[in-house]
C-alpha cells in the first residue's frame, strides 16, 4: 500500500486523553504520573512468551466471561481487540500508557481492556496473562493501588491464579513474583539535571531498590530529563512497604529537583535563560521534531513555566502533549518512514498552537 493511502489513517486516529493528561495531581510540577500494575497469570496455562495460539485465547476468552459478570468494579471497562488496529491507534495506546511498547508490537489474541477515562487498563496476554494497571495525575501512589486492587480482585473471583503458598504470585519475570506488584511514578528532573546532581540522586534512588527506566518502560531510553522510577523487586516485600519505599523516594527526589531549580535560578540563572532561548528558537525554525528532539524542547518550556517565563508549557499542557504527540511511535512504527514522516512534521505546529493557546488564556494557562 503506497504513502499516500496509509497517511490520512494517522490524521485520523481519534486521541482520548487519559486523566493523567488532563487533570492535575499532587506535586504535579514534578511528578507527572503515577501508576500501579499489579501482574497475574491463570494457573496451569502457560506464560504468554511460551503459550501457543490456543492458550492466549483460551485468556482472552476467560476474560471475556469475566467481563460479562455482574458487578460494579468491571462494569465500565471495555475490551481493545490489539490486532485490529492500525499502527497509528497502537501508538496513540503507547503514548496514553495503556499499553506498553510489547504489547502494541505483539502478535493476535492480545487484548487491552480500558476505562473511558482512560485510568484503568488491563492487558491481556502481554509478559503475563494480566497486567491490570490504574493511572492517576500527580504523586498518587496509595489511590493508584487501591484501584488495581480492586480490580484484580473483581477478576479474581472468576479466575484462578497461578501462586505460590511461600513464594506468591508466580510470573513470567522473578522481579515482578510475591506481589506482582509494580508501583511506578513518571517524574520531570530537569533542575538536578542542570546542577549536576542527576547520576548522583539516580544512583541513591537505585540504592533503596528503586528502578530507573524511560519514560515508555524498558530499553526505551531516557528522553527530556523525565524518568520512569519504580520498585525494583515485588518478591519478599508487601504491597504497603513497596507503596512505602517508593514514595519516601519520591518525596525525596520532588524536595532535591525543587531545591535544585531554586539555586539554579539563585545562582545562575543564565544557564536557565539560555536553554528556555535555544529551545524557543528550534521550535520556532522546526518543520518537524524527533521524539527525542521534541522532548528536549518541552522538557525546558515545562522549566520554563516553572520560573513564569513567557510561552512556557504549564505541566498540565505538557502532560496533554505527551498523550497526543505520538511519541511513542518510534517504537510501535520501526521502518515504517511514511508513518515517522507524518508524526515528525506535526510535532513542530501542535506544539506551537498549544503555546499560542496558553498566551491567549486558553486551556491549561
Amino acid at each position: 500500500m503506497s504513502t499516500s493511502k496509509r497517511t490520512p489513517q494517522s490524521k485520523t486516529t481519534p486521541v482520548v486523553l487519559p486523566a493523567w493528561a488532563s487533570e492535575a495531581g499532587w506535586e504535579s510540577d514534578v511528578v507527572i504520573s503515577t501508576r500501579a500494575r499489579l501482574a497475574r497469570n491463570v494457573r496451569g496455562v502457560p506464560f504468554p512468551s511460551r503459550a501457543k495460539p490456543a492458550h492466549l485465547r483460551a485468556v482472552v476468552d476467560a476474560v471475556d466471561i469475566v467481563l460479562r459478570s455482574p458487578g460494579k468494579e468491571l462494569a465500565g471497562l471495555r475490551p481493545v481487540d490489539i490486532a485490529r488496529l492500525d499502527p497509528p491507534q497502537r501508538s496513540v495506546l503507547v503514548d496514553s500508557h495503556l499499553i506498553s511498547v510489547q504489547h502494541a508490537t505483539s502478535g493476535p489474541w492480545r487484548r487491552a481492556i480500558v476505562d473511558d477515562r482512560h485510568t484503568v487498563s488491563v492487558m491481556v496476554n502481554e509478559e503475563d496473562h494480566l497486567r491490570i494497571q490504574a493511572i492517576l495525575p500527580g504523586h498518587q501512589i496509595p489511590r493508584a493501588w487501591q484501584i488495581a486492587d480492586a480490580i484484580d480482585d473483581a477478576f479474581g473471583e472468576f479466575l484462578d491464579y497461578a501462586r505460590h503458598p511461600r513464594h506468591g504470585y508466580l510470573t513470567a519475570s522473578l522481579s515482578n513474583c510475591g506481589t506482582g506488584l509494580r508501583a511506578s511514578v513518571m517524574a520531570h528532573l530537569p533542575g538536578i539535571a542542570l546542577v549536576g546532581r542527576l547520576e548522583e540522586s539516580l544512583t541513591a534512588a537505585q540504592t533503596l531498590g528503586i528502578s530507573v527506566r524511560g519514560s515508555f518502560g524498558e530499553n526505551t531510553g531516557m528522553a527530556g530529563d523525565v524518568f520512569q522510577l519504580s520498585n525494583a523487586v515485588s518478591i519478599g516485600l508487601t504491597e504497603n512497604q513497596i507503596i512505602a519505599r517508593l514514595g519516601a523516594v519520591v518525596t525525596y527526589l520532588v524536595t532535591d529537583e525543587l531545591a535544585a531549580r531554586d539555586l539554579l535560578w539563585r545562582t545562575r540563572p543564565d544557564i536557565a535563560l539560555a536553554r528556555v532561548a535555544d529551545a524557543k528558537a528550534r521550535l520556532k525554525a522546526s518543520t518537524r521534531l524527533s521524539s527525542s528532539e521534541a522532548m528536549s524542547i518541552l522538557s525546558t518550556l515545562r522549566l520554563a513555566h516553572h520560573y513564569g517565563m513567557p510561552g512556557g508549557v504549564s505541566p498540565v499542557v505538557f502532560n496533554e502533549l505527551l498523550a497526543s504527540m505520538r511519541l511513542g511511535a518510534q517504537f510501535v512504527l520501526g521502518r515504517k518512514a511514511h508513518y515517522t514522516f507524518y508524526e515528525e512534521t506535526r510535532r513542530p505546529a501542535l506544539i506551537r498552537n498549544k503555546i499560542r493557546q496558553m498566551a491567549d488564556g486558553g486551556p491549561g494557562r
